[in-house]
């Protein structure tokens, strides 16, 4: 029952036993209080007591309505709160939150402790802010691009870095934008900006940046160099320069030589690793392949009458082959 009714009811109730009281009672009663003569109808006396109970439970009531008003708007607020705690959490963000009431402190504690990644559509959420939040983090994780500035999340949040990744596939041209910003940084989206540069920056934005190369980078550069339909731009001086990286092992380095055997003339390729040979015992097998390839036997056999007797034994295995008329491919010998 609201006050105001109990109030408006309890003042019908009081009139009606005084003049209930009053209709067979007209008379007056004195009373002393405290040294002083009150005189009063019968009637008023005896629904004076009324009235104080009735103020006395006005009060109560009051104080008890103004308390679960006070918990109510706390429960709003801190209702509130919670929606920006699982928006947070959502969008794999930080949130700092104190609860008033306890019915949030213990979901907001395992949200602190947890994040919400939705598996599906925000079907079934009433909350249109949570629903827009689940929406766009759906479409990212499904690899759409989404406006996340309205969000203001921080430049290493996770869902900015796959946001990135996902613009980076549609557009490989931001490579280089997102490399600006990555000096000493390995996170994931400069390894791929990276990674999507050596598929199709040229050399000199490759080489801007300065980063060490793999040995499968280096040679995904060769290949790209090799195809007709991309041809990586390279003088001879930045190819041999490539080929010298000591990262390049020597598998590596036979695979560059079958790479480069289908673009550069026999002659160039024989110099180019010749050199490589002259400067690093790793390059006599991939120099011995390119002999081989070419045909060029007794140069191959210079090279094997100057080895340790235990050393290139495939090779010598090729030439003793080849001496006695056989014909083999090269590659099963590297």
């Amino acid at each position: 029952m609201g006050i105001k009714r109990y109030i408006l009811l309890s003042l019908v109730f009081v009139v009606a036993v005084g003049l209930y009281v009053f209709s067979f009672e007209g008379t007056q009663l004195n009373r002393a209080f405290f040294g002083v003569d009150v005189t009063l109808p019968v009637a008023l006396w005896v629904i004076i007591p009324l009235i104080l109970l009735m103020v006395a439970s006005a009060v109560h009531m009051s104080f008890y309505y103004a308390k679960a008003g006070l918990q109510e708007r706390a429960r709003k607020k801190d209702y509130e709160q919670f929606i920006q705690v699982a928006k947070a959490s959502l969008l794999e963000e930080e949130a700092s939150v104190a609860f008033k009431t306890q019915w949030f402190t213990l979901p907001a504690a395992l949200f602190s402790r947890t994040t919400l990644k939705p598996n599906s559509d925000a079907q079934g959420i009433e909350n249109e802010e949570l629903a827009a939040v689940i929406d766009t983090v759906a479409r990212i994780h499904q690899g759409e691009i989404v406006e996340l500035k309205k969000y203001k999340l921080r430049q290493d949040n996770p869902l900015v870095m796959r946001n990135k990744l996902n613009q980076l596939r549609e557009n490989p041209r931001l490579a280089g934008e997102f490399l600006k910003s990555c000096v000493l940084d390995e996170t994931p989206l400069c390894k791929q900006a990276f990674k999507t540069l050596l598929k199709t920056g040229s050399y000199a934005e490759i080489k801007r940046f300065g980063r060490v190369l793999d040995e499968e980078m280096i040679l995904d550069l060769l290949h790209r160099y090799a195809d007709k339909e991309d041809a990586l731009a390279m003088d001879e001086a930045e190819l041999e320069v490539l080929l010298s990286d000591p990262v390049l092992s020597k598998q590596g380095l036979i695979e560059a030589a079958k790479t480069l055997q289908s673009v550069l003339n026999p002659d160039a390729l024989v110099a180019l690793f010749e050199k490589l040979y002259n400067g690093r015992i790793e390059a006599c097998d991939a120099f011995l392949y390119v002999l081989f390839e070419l045909q060029m036997i007794d140069r191959a056999r210079e090279v094997l009458e100057n080895s340790d007797e235990e050393d290139l034994i495939k090779f010598k295995l090729l030439l003793f082959l080849k001496d006695h008329g056989k014909h083999c491919d090269t590659s099963l010998f590297v």
